[in-house]
């Protein structure tokens, strides 16, 4: 069985439309699939819709922008959720937060980009964007993309424009992740730490500075899985992570993280993909929200 559990539409950075995405996972050969947009749940209702109509089981996701706080400066953490109630007051309240926040940080953005970039402006990266999605990075590069910079999206971020480590980057204000960790819990939700270590410091030098006291922290508070098998984690990295999953009884995941070819030209759908028995545990924990099933588990 095919599952990959990590997909985003136009609704938030990705670059299809649901409604062309689904046929797209049924046509990659997936059975099983999650669309987990940022900080927004309005694409479920489509994509099981067309779950139906194509013969594929649906996992309602969401991926929430969250901060590690411990020790030091504040760090991105992004966080998975699979089969929780998005209407849950405090999962809410995250989620509404997060998607208000996101314009001042992307106006800010483009303030810092402007010294180089002159044309770039607001009205810009929305008019390409599509109208009420979480705006994010990837459609700043759009933009740039728009007024000829580079050829692709892939090869603005592969330029470090855009960059965690750049003169122009603004971080997300966001809500700490055993605060929201909890929240998806509460919710009848499963917290997944997604692409875990990616770009936390430059170089990445993981697994040697893993931050245990943190995860543990983290599963102390409700975490339930850890996204290891993504095209950014590297092999040593991963080692380090499934062990510590399977210390604290932790379900590991696999995923494209896909966002469309033309933001990420590598990471296609199906790319990465979550074992049977792993969905199986989802399938188990989750009660906030009802998946569409269209095969036996």
């Amino acid at each position: 069985m095919q599952i990959d559990l990590h997909i985003h539409s136009k609704n938030s950075d990705g670059a299809d439309l649901v409604e062309d995405l689904v046929p797209m996972v049924a046509k990659a050969g997936l059975d099983v699939f999650s669309l987990t947009d940022h900080d927004r749940a309005d694409g479920w209702t489509t994509a099981a819709q067309l779950a139906n109509e194509f013969g594929l089981s649906f996992i309602p996701g969401i991926e929430i922008t969250t901060e590690g706080r411990f020790g030091g400066n504040p760090f991105g953490i992004h966080l998975l959720a699979y089969l929780a109630d998005p209407s849950h007051p405090e999962l809410k309240e995250i989620l509404e937060s997060n998607v208000n926040a996101r314009i001042p940080r992307i106006k800010k953005y483009i303030e810092n980009l402007s010294e180089d970039y002159p044309e770039l402006t607001f009205e810009l990266v929305s008019s390409l964007a599509k109208e009420g999605s979480t705006l994010g990075r990837p459609d700043i590069a759009a933009a740039l993309v728009k007024l000829g910079v580079a050829p692709s999206i892939t090869d603005i971020f592969a330029s470090e424009i855009l960059s965690k480590f750049s003169k122009h980057y603004v971080r997300n204000v966001a809500p700490d992740v055993l605060v929201a960790i909890r929240a998806v819990r509460a919710a009848g939700g499963v917290p997944v730490i997604a692409h875990p270590l990616v770009g936390t410091v430059k170089g990445d030098p993981q697994p040697t500075n893993f931050p245990r006291d943190h995860y543990i922290q983290m599963a102390e508070a409700g975490l339930l899985g850890i996204e290891t098998n993504h095209l950014q984690v590297p092999g040593t990295v991963r080692e380090v992570l499934e062990a510590f999953a399977k210390e604290f009884d932790l379900l590991t995941t696999g995923s494209s993280d896909y966002h469309g070819l033309s933001v990420k030209r590598d990471n296609p759908l199906g790319l990465r993909k979550t074992e049977l028995s792993q969905l199986k545990r989802i399938l188990e924990f989750g009660t906030g929200t009802a998946p569409t099933l269209n095969h036996q588990f």
